[in-house]
C-alpha cells in the first residue's frame, strides 16, 4: 500500500495512473471497521486501484465535543487496510484539505439538507459537501463507494455528483451489521456492553416498521417502534420516522418507495440507522 499525506504527491500519482487504471475511492474518517472494509472489497472487485482517505473533517461536526471524542485509531486502520489489500491511503492534515482556512459549502442543495440529520445537525451536510468535493477534486476517481448507513449523506453526495462530478459513478453499499443486528459504526467503540445491548433496540424497532409497513396504520406503527426503543428507559429518540426513499419527503402512501430512519442517543453516543421498506 502506498501512503500519501500531501495533495501534490497524491495528485502526481493519480495523473500517472489514471489514463490506464480504473480508480475506486472510499472516503472515511478512520476508526475503520468491517463496514468500511466492505466498501474497500467492493471497490477492489470492480476497480484496478482502490484509494482510501482517512480524514476527520472538522466542518461536518456541529458539536465540538463530538469532534474531540471521535475515535482516532490510525495504527489499527493501517493494519486493516494492509490486510484487505487497499492500494493507496490518503492521510491529509487539516491544512492540506483546507489551505485557505476552514470553509463550508454555501450553495443551496434543497430541502434534503433541512430534514432529519440536516435539521438536527445544522451545517453538517454543508461540511460533508465541502470535504467530499475537495476529495473528489484531488483523487479524481472513476467510481466512489459510500455506505447506506449514512443514508441521507448518500442522497446529498448523489446530488453533488450530479451537479459537479457527473463523470464519477456512485456506488451505495449495504449496511454491515454485527451478528446482533447493530449497525457497524465507529461510534460503537464508545459504547459499554450495557449500552451496546440497549442499542440493539434501534434495529429491532426498524425491523418492526419493515414488517408492518403497508399492513398497519403508519403513525401507529411508528409509535410502536418508538415504544420498543424507549422500553429500556436508557435510550433517547432524536427522530424515528418513515420517508420517501428518494428525497426524504413525507410519504403519501405505502406504495411509495420508502425508508425508515432513526437517530437515537445511547448514553453520550448518538447512533443512526435505517432500513429500506421494500
Amino acid at each position: 500500500m502506498i501512503s500519501f499525506t500531501t495533495v501534490n504527491d497524491l495528485s502526481a500519482y493519480i495523473r500517472e495512473i489514471k489514463p490506464t487504471k480504473t480508480i475506486g475511492f472510499v472516503p472515511t474518517m478512520g476508526a475503520l471497521h468491517q463496514g468500511h472494509i466492505s466498501l474497500i472489497e467492493q471497490s477492489k472487485k470492480i476497480c484496478d486501484i482502490t484509494v482510501c482517505s482517512i480524514f476527520v473533517n472538522p466542518t461536518q461536526f456541529n458539536n465540538a465535543s463530538d469532534l474531540e471524542n471521535y475515535p482516532r485509531l490510525i495504527e489499527n486502520d493501517l493494519k486493516l487496510l494492509l490486510e484487505n489489500g487497499c492500494d493507496v491511503l490518503f492521510l491529509p492534515s487539516v491544512e492540506q484539505m483546507y489551505p485557505n482556512g476552514l470553509q463550508k459549502n454555501e450553495e443551496d442543495y434543497g430541502q434534503v439538507l433541512k430534514l432529519f440529520e440536516g435539521l438536527h445537525r445544522p451545517g453538517h451536510f454543508d461540511g460533508v459537501i465541502t470535504v467530499v468535493a475537495r476529495l473528489f477534486d484531488i483523487v479524481k476517481p472513476h467510481k466512489s463507494f459510500f455506505g447506506q448507513k449514512d443514508y441521507q449523506q448518500c442522497i446529498v453526495v448523489a446530488e453533488l455528483i450530479k451537479r459537479k462530478f457527473p463523470e464519477i459513478e456512485l456506488h451505495i453499499c449495504p449496511i454491515q451489521r454485527e451478528t446482533s443486528g447493530l449497525a457497524m459504526s465507529s461510534r460503537n467503540l464508545r459504547l459499554n456492553e450495557t449500552q451496546k445491548a440497549d442499542a440493539l433496540l434501534i434495529y429491532k424497532a426498524l425491523e418492526h416498521i419493515k414488517t408492518g409497513f403497508g399492513q398497519k396504520d403508519l403513525p401507529r406503527l411508528i409509535d410502536e417502534a418508538k415504544e420498543i426503543i424507549t422500553s429500556s428507559g436508557l435510550l433517547t429518540i432524536e427522530y424515528l420516522d418513515v420517508a420517501n426513499a428518494i428525497n426524504l419527503e413525507p410519504i403519501e402512501n405505502s406504495n411509495t418507495k420508502a425508508v425508515a430512519l432513526a437517530a437515537v442517543h445511547c448514553g453520550p453516543v448518538r447512533l443512526i440507522d435505517n432500513i429500506l421498506l421494500d
